[in-house]
């Protein structure tokens, strides 16, 4: 018999907060979850209006006017904690790993400037979690343009303001990930034994993602896709094993394709020069999150990646979110208790130090 995992009672029922089937409970974590921070947002106004950044510049003008419409409509879900925590309810959710959304990165500017909004959003989302640690747990952010700024405050979000890890982007305005300057930021994430959730902004070359909502719809999973990449190829993952690295939306196109850059590497001394090991003995180090919309996809990366390296999210608030992501996991034929256990919540908790 599949195990199936039973969504959530009603709020005010004694069995709310619990994932109940066969008599047992199952812990549910959403890993890939944003919310926004209107102080950060308007220290940042002015610096983002002399940089020519807005939030909504990519796109054509119907991409850019639904766009519109989506930010004023999901902005009470961003900013009230009480509406998250009902819509949390109604998908199942007992914990959220909150990050910021990736038009907060602020990376674009100029490094002071960006470390006082990264400690803005971070003060901010720790006083939410302190205040509600039974539904919240904050990644916090980075200004990952000053390799030094970015380890300090990776620093004091973990040791000061309790934070379980950091979100960062698949490339840091047009720098990789790979580049030399960030293995002091990699140790010190290895050091503190924290999850880094990494979480695409767009795409670096948009002239041919404008129409469609190609930005998103392509470049975001392409983004992942190079961003992986870059951390196997560039021997950041080599020298830093003990990473725990969650890599939204499904880890990108990478993970269905792997096999590629696996048959280059046997072929090809430019792929495999300075690669001790072929790319996918790093991939498969790697955790990607469920929001793949479809059952087959999701069931092809647990079978390939295993269930312990798949976890639960929902990217909640957006439209390209998963409004039952414990349904979706349902549709997975062929889950055992424990994996569905694992994925649901039991992955997350372990990464983020979540008793249970």
């Amino acid at each position: 018999m599949f195990y199936k995992c039973a969504t959530h009672a009603p709020a005010d029922s004694p069995r709310a907060g619990k994932t109940v089937s066969n008599g047992k409970t199952s812990l549910v974590v959403d890993i890939h979850c944003h919310r926004e921070c209107a102080p950060a947002k308007d220290m940042m106004a002015d610096e983002s209006k002399k940089a020519g950044i807005g939030s909504l510049d990519y796109g054509n003008d119907i991409s850019r006017k639904v766009n519109a419409a989506q930010l004023k409509a999901i902005a009470p879900k961003m900013q009230s904690l009480e509406e998250r925590f009902a819509d949390m309810d109604a998908m199942g959710v007992d914990i959220q790993a909150i990050s910021i959304a990736p038009y907060q990165y602020y990376y674009w500017a100029d490094p002071e400037i960006a470390r006082a909004a990264h400690r803005v959003i971070n003060d901010e989302m720790a006083e939410a979690v302190a205040a509600h640690p039974d539904r919240l747990v904050g990644l916090g952010c980075v200004p990952m343009q000053d390799a030094d700024m970015a380890t300090a405050e990776l620093e004091r979000c973990v040791k000061d303001l309790g934070m379980r890890g950091v979100e960062i982007s698949t490339q840091i305005a047009g720098t990789e990930l790979s580049a030399d300057k960030y293995d002091k930021f990699f140790a010190k994430a290895e050091e503190l034994d924290i999850l880094i959730f990494i979480h695409p902004s767009g795409f670096t070359q948009p002239q041919r993602f404008q129409d469609h909502y190609f930005m998103n719809l392509i470049g975001h999973p392409l983004e992942s896709t190079l961003g992986i990449s870059q951390l196997i190829f560039g021997g950041v993952l080599e020298r830093h094993s003990g990473l725990k690295i969650v890599v939204a939306h499904g880890g990108g196109y990478l993970p269905a394709y792997a096999g590629r850059m696996d048959h280059a590497y046997h072929a090809r001394e430019d792929v495999s020069h300075g690669l001790p090991h072929p790319p996918t003995t790093y991939l498969k180090k790697l955790y990607f999150d469920t929001m793949v919309f479809e059952p087959d996809q999701l069931g092809f990366l647990i079978e390939k990646y295993g269930a312990d390296h798949i976890l639960l999210g929902t990217d909640y608030p957006y439209d390209m979110g998963e409004d039952d992501p414990v349904g979706l996991l349902n549709r997975v034929d062929g889950l055992s208790e424990h994996d569905c256990a694992a994925v649901c919540g039991l992955n997350a908790a372990a990464l983020l130090g979540i008793e249970t």
